[in-house]
């Protein structure tokens, strides 16, 4: 003879089973570091300037930090991916140079310490981070 179960209780306990799942699998992810600087780009759905970490240069594609996000918290010159940045924040101690052409050609925009833009339209295929506030 089977026990009854009644339906509210097989409905707590299927809601219970997949909040345990659920925890389980994401207990599994790897966590994700401010401090790796893996200048690849990342697609992203959440949009804010909150992605930008304390110390990073940051750009996004498109405007009101959307599109494809790129950081890096590394000095000297480094390419970027991101053709033409729609958002900056420089979010650094020092200045940081970005030039619409790669390998540090082309056109040059500085961002001073602290500067940040949701708003613009500049070339970024590459990025120089200064040693110093040196715009």
């Amino acid at each position: 003879m089977t026990p009854h179960v009644q339906p509210t209780t097989a409905r707590r306990l299927r809601a219970a089973l997949v909040g345990v799942v659920a925890l389980g699998v994401s207990a599994l992810a790897a966590p994700a570091s401010a401090a790796d600087d893996d200048p690849g780009p990342v697609e992203v759905t959440g949009y804010s300037a909150s992605q930008c970490a304390a110390g990073r240069f940051c750009l996004w594609s498109g405007t009101g930090y959307s599109g494809t996000f790129w950081s890096t918290g590394t000095s000297g010159l480094q390419a970027t991916s991101i053709a033409s940045a729609g958002s900056v924040w420089n979010r650094m101690a020092v200045d940081v140079r970005t030039y619409s052409g790669s390998g540090g050609t082309g056109g040059v925009t500085c961002w001073n310490a602290g500067a940040q833009t949701p708003t613009t339209s500049v070339g970024s295929l590459s990025v120089r981070t200064m040693t110093a506030t040196t715009c």
